[in-house]
């Protein structure tokens, strides 16, 4: 599932740019990339100011991974064989480069990271997959009604000028609330847990 993940981060522009873990990997090489992966994890699981300090320097590649918070990361435990060249250039070839994880809805990989964990792990680790619906109960009457019904009356206006104009002002309101864009981080790592 880590990988799964580490391949829908990097198209879905949770890991910053396109192709990141791709270009980690493939410069790590093959040789390098059962302790390319073991590195990477375990940077994953690290909140940014409880890193190596000196990690940005020795391995800048690295180090522009960030923290990927909810626990998948978390298991030092799990074991990762070495890699072959096949299974190598599968991973970089048609799993990565040649492939757009971002088109796959992150419900599916929450449903089956879930169904993959029997429920003594899930509770023990109090991991939980939300649904959309579950999570649309939460945040529409938080907020979402409330834009989308503020959106509707501004469509609704008949001169073209103020409608553009209030438009504008609700186009600002939306850039300016910064609480929307925390939310929807946490909701896509929720999700892609």
């Amino acid at each position: 599932m880590r990988l799964v993940f580490c391949l829908y981060a990097e198209d879905a522009g949770i890991f910053g740019k396109r192709l990141m873990f791709h270009d980690y990997m493939k410069h790590r090489g093959l040789k390098n990339a059962r302790r390319a992966l073991i590195d990477l994890f375990k940077v994953l699981d690290q909140d940014e100011h409880a890193r190596d300090p000196y990690l940005a320097e020795d391995d800048p590649e690295l180090a522009a991974f960030p923290y990927v918070n909810g626990g998948l990361f978390s298991d030092e435990n799990i074991e990762i064989p070495a890699l072959n060249e096949e299974i190598f250039d599968l991973l970089l070839t048609k799993a990565s480069k040649d492939f757009d994880w971002s088109e796959i809805s992150p419900t599916i990989f929450g449903a089956v990271f879930e169904s993959t964990l029997n429920p003594e792990t899930r509770r023990k680790g109090g991991m939980h997959y939300t649904s959309i619906e579950n999570i649309h109960k939460v945040i529409d009457p938080l907020f979402l009604d409330g834009l989308k019904a503020e959106f509707a009356e501004i469509k609704a206006i008949g001169v073209e000028r103020t409608r553009k104009q209030k438009l504008a002002a609700f186009q600002d309101k939306l850039a300016s609330l910064t609480f929307l864009e925390n939310c929807t981080t946490s909701l896509i790592r929720v999700a892609a847990a």
